[in-house]
């Protein structure tokens, strides 16, 4: 099956983290001035690699909303997506912000969750009838409507799944001049062990160069 080309881009402390600890809010490291603005890098990165669509998780999202920082300035917007795409396998958002909205979401969801959806004029695609989204069957019908480079974002749970199904392309990582520590605060990756070290996934270096107050952007291309 077709499927758009998917860049993890995000970025991190030294050690992987996302955020300083479960349920908070990555953004307050860009609150308190310590991220060598790598939040602002990252989002300039999604035209630098001509990303037309962002691509999240429910998880991310939602904590956003319980923990929401506010900013001095406003995050650089991405020009060149054309979709802010949403994985929302279980519809437990009830959406405020509908503009650019994009909803992945199963074929078995709750018919009160479709109806929201519709109601609120959001464009949806279902993907998989399991516990989970079918990914490749999503982004298979992501490249149907036109998406062809994808940039994932998302928490470390959706960012897990996409790896260890075999659907990242390449990785662009802005290392903070952070070091973050902890045994359950939430990484690039939070994914199931590996049973063997031939799965791993194995990375080419594409780039690499400093960027800003400390941060470096690591670009990876994944060997498949």
């Amino acid at each position: 099956m077709n499927k758009p080309e998917v860049i993890l881009n995000i970025f991190s402390s030294i050690d992987g983290k996302i955020t300083t600890a479960p349920g908070k809010n990555v953004a307050e490291w860009t609150a308190a001035g310590i991220d060598g603005e790598a939040n602002e890098i990252t989002h300039q990165l999604y035209d630098d690699l001509d990303c037309d669509g962002l691509v999240s998780g429910s998880e991310s999202l939602i904590v956003w909303g319980k923990d929401w920082v506010e900013l001095d300035k406003p995050i650089y917007v991405p020009q060149k997506s054309k979709a802010y795409i949403v994985f929302d396998g279980k519809g437990r958002l009830n959406w405020y912000q509908t503009e650019g909205l994009l909803v992945v979401t199963k074929e078995n969801v709750s018919s009160t969750y479709i109806q929201q959806l519709k109601e609120k004029g959001i464009n949806y695609i279902l993907a998989g009838k399991g516990e989970y989204i079918d990914l490749p069957l999503a982004l298979h019908k992501l490249y149907e409507v036109g998406f062809r480079k994808l940039g994932l974002s998302g928490g470390g749970s959706i960012n897990g799944a996409f790896l260890r199904k075999g659907l990242i392309d390449e990785i662009s990582l802005v290392i903070a001049p952070l070091a973050i520590g902890g045994t359950s605060t939430p990484s690039i990756f939070d994914s199931e062990n590996l049973k063997d070290i031939g799965d791993a996934t194995n990375l080419e270096l594409k780039n690499m160069k400093p960027v800003s107050d400390g941060a470096v952007w690591l670009q990876y291309t994944v060997i498949k």
